[in-house]
């Protein structure tokens, strides 16, 4: 018996119609009784296992359990489907999210996926480097799902915030498919375009802020509010303003040395494009809060 089948509990049968399995409280196997049924049916007890129906129907309440448990072991690994993953990212809202934030939408979405899934592989070994485990299952099924379209998976691992308690000092970040593309800078040249021999062109924003990663991590915990001046690009243009905001790298580019690493949330600050350009007008650039202080 597998440790997913040996610790779901099945309440006392009695003469009702609805059976439940449960796992820490949570239920997870549903069995009902087909109330015109009479003694020679074999298809008195329908099972549905994670909320999906068994096509087999059984004549005994035993043969039900048994079922059920054979079917919660194997589809623990797999009730991580597209519809709800993105049932689970409907739940986080627009923004970029680590797997700690799914996590903890899944818990509260579906938390019978989730103690199943820890029922199935274990609750320890959170993050990179450890045995695997239901945060193993969590991250490889949005890699899977980032191949299918179903979500964008963000280039590098970053920090992990140091509340979350990951088990790993990096983690994944990821949107919703298209859901944080990158946002053009205005006063910057394109990388695509050409330019006539000894052109001299002055790049002001370095590559730590183009990062869609970096972006997302940090916005993911600042939120999409200009540090400078407030804006919100939502509540000023609609939908269309949504995931737009730029970040700023608070560290001078003299300051950075060759195997300097960004952190998201230690170095960047979401700004908007027009305060993020009067930081960089002038030498030496402007804080944030020197900005917050002309900002009229």
């Amino acid at each position: 018996m597998t440790q997913s089948e040996d610790i779901l509990v099945f309440e006392p049968h009695g003469h009702g119609l609805r059976s439940e399995g449960k796992i820490d409280g949570i239920t997870v196997v549903v069995i009902t009784k087909n109330k015109h049924h009479t003694h020679t049916n074999d298809d008195i007890y329908t099972v549905h296992v994670l909320a999906e129906e068994l096509d087999q129907r059984f004549r005994r309440i035993e043969e039900a359990r048994d079922a059920a448990r054979t079917a919660f072991a194997a589809r623990a690994s797999s009730a991580l489907t597209d519809d709800t993953i993105t049932l689970v990212m409907g739940a986080i809202g627009p923004r970029p999210f680590h797997t700690g934030h799914f996590i903890d939408s899944l818990g509260t979405t579906r938390p019978d996926l989730w103690r199943a899934l820890i029922a199935r592989y274990g609750e320890g070994g959170q993050g990179a480097g450890t045995h695997y485990s239901a945060f193993s299952a969590v991250a490889h099924a949005l890699d899977r799902a980032a191949s299918r379209g179903v979500l964008d998976k963000l280039e590098d691992y970053f920090p992990a915030p140091p509340d979350l308690n990951w088990g790993s000092p990096v983690i994944r970040y990821w949107t919703g498919p298209g859901g944080f593309l990158d946002q053009p800078y205005p006063d910057e040249p394109s990388l695509e375009a050409t330019y006539p021999e000894g052109a001299v062109i002055e790049v002001k924003v370095n590559r730590y802020e183009r990062s869609r990663g970096a972006r997302a991590a940090c916005i993911s915990h600042y939120g999409a509010l200009c540090q400078g001046c407030g804006m919100d690009f939502v509540a000023r243009y609609g939908e269309r303003g949504r995931d737009f905001m730029h970040v700023h790298h608070l560290l001078p580019l003299k300051q950075i040395k060759k195997a300097y690493k960004v952190d998201p949330i230690a170095h960047l600050r979401p700004i908007c494009p027009n305060c993020h350009a009067m930081i960089h007008r002038r030498e030496p650039m402007l804080s944030i809060e020197e900005l917050r202080a002309i900002v009229r």
